[in-house]
């Protein structure tokens, strides 16, 4: 399954495209910019891959879990990191098509990893606020699932900080048919957004990514150690996974491992890469 036969939408006829499945669906979106219309052009070529890094328990190294990642193989210009195309996701056409590809991109090395009999482990995606709004997406991330013989337990959907997500974050309605479906829920780069600390009372979380700028300075600052240790106290405490990201040295990792229940991603643990076999079971044990 590829971006072409993602939605329900997008097995209709080429009129029904003209409709987005977002909340409004009685709004026609507008005409695709430049760049919009190469992003959306490039996922029915082919030239997106999805790149795989793992997440890791600090204090024995082991895999915890992986993120599939987006990568842009240009024909023109090589690899692509995401901010050089992200703005594209604007358009909720092009949100809708690259989510639903990370989405079955993910479940098909899932379902190719179980066949395998190799170690499987949740795997997080990256989703925009106003598709997991889309009052269809949870059937249709259901119905990707099922197709690749993937149980929805298996995903997380991970949104980033902004004043959307942390509203639908913070709304049972919105939040309810997600549960339901058996998916996880996370709020990537914690810390950098719109998100305050009274709002971690509310939000429906299963995971805190918390962004590598909020440990700018750890360990060898005294106050950016004093700030990001309150934080990760009171994220322990409220019964959530906690993920550090951007983890690239040995003094943070060790510096982390005071906490036993974290979990940290970045280069000194693994690099991402194209293949979901070769992320690293156990990397890089860090002692006390």
């Amino acid at each position: 399954m590829d971006a072409r036969h993602a939605t329900a939408a997008d097995r209709e006829d080429d009129d029904a495209r003209a409709t987005t499945r977002t909340s409004n669906t009685h709004r026609t979106p507008r005409l695709m910019n430049q760049l919009e219309q190469r992003v959306s052009d490039g996922l029915l070529a082919g030239e997106f891959r999805l790149a795989f890094q793992g997440i890791y328990d600090v204090q024995t190294g082991k895999l915890a879990r992986v993120e599939a990642l987006i990568r842009w193989m240009h024909p023109d210009y090589g690899m692509l990191l995401p901010d050089a195309f992200l703005v594209a996701l604007d358009h909720p056409l092009v949100a809708l098509q690259l989510t639903y590809h990370v989405i079955d991109g993910a479940c098909r090395a899932v379902a190719h990893a179980q066949r395998q009999g190799q170690q499987v482990c949740p795997i997080a995606v990256n989703v925009p606020p106003r598709v997991v709004a889309d009052e269809h997406f949870p059937s249709t991330v259901m119905q990707i699932a099922r197709l690749h013989g993937v149980e929805p337990e298996l995903l997380e959907l991970e949104l980033v900080e902004t004043e959307d997500s942390t509203r639908l974050l913070a709304a049972p309605p919105l939040t309810k048919p997600l549960r339901e479906a058996g998916m996880r829920l996370a709020i990537d780069d914690f810390g950098t957004g719109y998100s305050s600390l009274a709002l971690l009372s509310t939000i429906d979380v299963d995971t805190v990514k918390v962004a590598r700028e909020m440990l700018d300075g750890v360990p060898d600052c005294p106050r950016a150690s004093a700030v990001a240790s309150g934080v990760l106290s009171m994220l322990e405490k409220l019964n959530v996974a906690v993920v550090v990201e951007g983890v690239e040295t040995r003094a943070l990792a060790r510096w982390l491992a005071q906490w036993p229940k974290v979990l940290a991603q970045g280069f000194f643990y693994a690099r991402p890469t194209f293949e979901y076999a070769d992320v690293p079971i156990q990397e890089r044990y860090v002692a006390l």
